[in-house]
């Protein structure tokens, strides 16, 4: 017969790291953007702008996606968490009589 245990309080910890580590890569984003601002300010010739095009329209999305993906991992964990929580303790009411 298969083992089937949760620990909530790893899935907390987890749901918690993948959050943190989505909003990490935001802020990546966020400092990206800001040097390439500077760059536009500091480095004007068609190879500068060049540059940053590429940034914002390839890696920015790119890095965007990563974000997302990370997220949706959180809010999988998320889910399953409250349903787990909802069955155990539907379970427990029903051996409680």
């Amino acid at each position: 017969m298969a083992v089937n245990y949760v620990d909530y309080e790893v899935l907390t910890t987890g749901k918690t790291v993948y959050t943190n580590q989505a909003g990490a890569i935001m802020e990546v984003i966020e400092t990206i953007k800001r040097m390439n601002s500077d760059l536009q300010q500091g480095w004007s010739n068609e190879t500068a702008r060049a540059f940053v095009e590429r940034i914002n329209s390839d890696h920015i999305p790119k890095l965007q996606k990563a974000s997302e993906a990370i997220q949706e991992v959180s809010d999988y964990i998320n889910t399953y968490l409250a349903n787990k929580k909802d069955e155990d303790t539907q379970g427990a009411s029903a051996i409680s009589g």
